[in-house]
């Protein structure tokens, strides 16, 4: 029996660790809270893992005026701007509950911009120049830059949007590119063109852009145009329609489209100014870039 008592005592410890088997300890998954702006919508799911299912969540902390929380889910429209600490707590069916500090920071939306894809090595024959709308939504763009040395493709120019007016002056090598959406664009591609080198060089471009938010205000100082770009916008907004007395059928056909585009072409791009000797926009440099207007 003596001899038992060992092989008694092992079996009994085996029996005890496989009780707690696959439990892993409760722990919170969040580390840290994205951020967010400024009234646009905001949301975060706050998770947690190992315990006993379900979890429970509860917030502790001034919450910015327009976001709640609820089931584990921070959301809403954050209507003021600062740096709220906050305390995260998770308990589960066990009982069990630990609790993590975050801190939620909200700010003034970022600017949208405009990114150009370029080749980052040089270039010797046709490349593609690609232009995406990314960080914020807006409904349009103004842009101008000087090609040195670069050759542009207009009639194979692809864009996002066909309310676009474009114009290309060989004299100055200024590239003026007006484009306006029917509802906001974030995060898309908005225009994509050829461009042929005339010597072997590292394409770099710095245009000036000038976005229009959501409600149609400039983030900037609008570039010089013989028209206002709201007519532009709203051509967009409008580009389809069909019936009598629609303020933008500039051509009174009954329909919005191709033919009021050029009309409303007409005057609207001022002629270019001579530019300096020393013209940035080719050579040797950085693959690609932009200038916001201020």
């Amino acid at each position: 029996m003596r001899k038992l008592w060992p092989l008694a005592l092992l079996l009994a410890a085996c029996g005890a660790q496989d009780v707690g088997a696959g439990l892993d300890p409760l722990r919170l998954t969040a580390t840290s809270l994205p951020p967010a702006y400024l009234g646009e919508p905001y949301s975060a799911s706050l998770a947690a893992e190992g315990g006993v299912r379900p979890y429970s969540f509860t917030l502790d902390g001034k919450l910015p005026e327009g976001l709640s929380f609820q089931g584990g889910r921070l959301f809403g429209v954050p209507k003021e701007k600062g740096s709220f600490p906050l305390l995260l707590t998770v308990e589960d069916a066990a009982k069990n509950s630990r609790a993590q500090r975050l801190t939620l920071t909200v700010s003034d939306p970022p600017p949208p911009r405009l990114a150009l894809v370029l080749p980052p090595a040089q270039v010797e024959g046709p490349f593609l120049l690609l232009a995406r709308v990314e960080g914020r939504e807006a409904v349009g763009f103004q842009m101008e830059v000087r090609l040195a040395d670069l050759e542009p493709d207009l009639a194979g120019l692809k864009a996002l949007s066909p309310a676009h007016l474009l114009d290309y002056d060989p004299a100055t090598r200024l590239l003026r590119l007006d484009m306006a959406f029917a509802k906001p664009v974030k995060d898309r591609e908005a225009f994509r063109f050829l461009l042929t080198p005339q010597k072997p060089l590292v394409p770099r471009l710095s245009p000036k852009v000038v976005f229009y938010d959501k409600e149609g205000k400039p983030l900037g100082q609008p570039l010089p145009r013989g028209k206002p770009f709201a007519e532009l916008l709203r051509l967009a907004q409008a580009w389809g329609r069909e019936g009598k007395a629609l303020k933008e059928d500039l051509d009174g056909d009954g329909k919005v489209g191709e033919a009021d585009l050029r009309l409303l072409a007409q005057g609207y791009f001022p002629k270019p100014e001579t530019p300096s000797p020393e013209v940035p926009g080719g050579g040797e440099g950085q693959a690609s870039g932009e200038e916001q207007a201020p």
